[in-house]
């Protein structure tokens, strides 16, 4: 499957001519590969690739491929992130991390998460074929968190704590729906899933200069805008609620509402 999302754009590359290759890796091959991740899922007719799923292995073995595509040393760690790293020689420079996360929500779109991956890879695989890679003095690596929906064991973000260092070791122990554990889940897929093998996963904050994900936009701004493109400097928390009201939708029920809600009140004061 991923020879059917690869161009062979390094045989015709003096032919192609730069924006040709742009094109062809940066545009046509990213969207061929964002459709194949996006077929790779565990239900049938709707995205679904949950953590440590039949469908995140497959998922797996096809961004390895395209991560040696793009010239990059592949691995797997103990939380099952997929890691593809380029290594300057005799370089002493911070690491920049690209990535997003593989898993998805239950009927989930295709470009959550998957984007961020394939457009790292698509970006460093175009500095392969232009003979770039090997001119770079920063060690660069693409992260696909295996984890950060969490609709398995609800529990978000496992793949990118364990990077960071913020997992405890008491996450092993959550169970999901069929009463597995997310320890007993990793065992059965042959990682080691101990306190030891998450400390193996973090990423020491001196080795990491920054890191950068590319995602698409949840919202209307950049589209009424006609913007193809945004910097973020701040993300929105989430909170889980049982009860959930729209602070938006609130707000026009009360200007609407707003003499029903005041007239009792109004009719309670008595003059002095």
């Amino acid at each position: 499957p991923a020879c059917l999302a690869s161009i062979p754009v390094s045989d015709g590359l003096e032919q192609l001519g730069a924006d040709g290759l742009y094109r062809e890796i940066l545009r046509d091959e990213t969207v061929l590969r964002l459709k194949e991740l996006g077929k790779i899922s565990d239900g049938e007719g709707f995205l679904e690739r949950t953590f440590l799923s039949p469908a995140s292995f497959r998922a797996t073995d096809v961004i390895i491929s395209w991560m040696k595509d793009a010239g990059l040393t592949t691995w797997v760690d103990q939380m099952g992130n997929i890691h593809g790293r380029f290594e300057p020689s005799n370089s002493t420079d911070k690491a920049l991390l690209i990535g997003s996360h593989m898993d998805t929500v239950i009927d989930a779109g295709m470009y959550d998460g998957a984007l961020g991956i394939i457009c790292a890879i698509s970006a460093l695989k175009v500095l392969r074929v232009t003979g770039k890679l090997q001119r770079l003095t920063r060690p660069v690596e693409v992260i696909a968190f295996s984890d950060e929906e969490g609709v398995r064991f609800q529990t978000t973000f496992l793949g990118s704590a364990a990077v960071a260092g913020i997992l405890p070791e008491s996450i092993l122990q959550v169970s999901d729906k069929s009463g597995t554990t997310v320890q007993e889940a990793l065992r059965l897929n042959s990682f080691e899933a101990s306190a030891a093998a998450l400390g193996q996963v973090k990423y020491s904050p001196e080795s990491v200069g920054s890191y950068v994900e590319v995602h698409l936009e949840q919202g209307p701004v950049l589209e009424a805008l006609r913007y193809p493109l945004g910097v973020v400097k701040g993300i929105a928390g989430q909170t889980r609620l049982k009860v959930h009201s729209s602070s938006l939708l609130f707000l026009f029920r009360w200007k609407v509402n707003i003499n029903t809600i005041l007239r009792p009140k109004h009719n309670q004061f008595k003059p002095n």
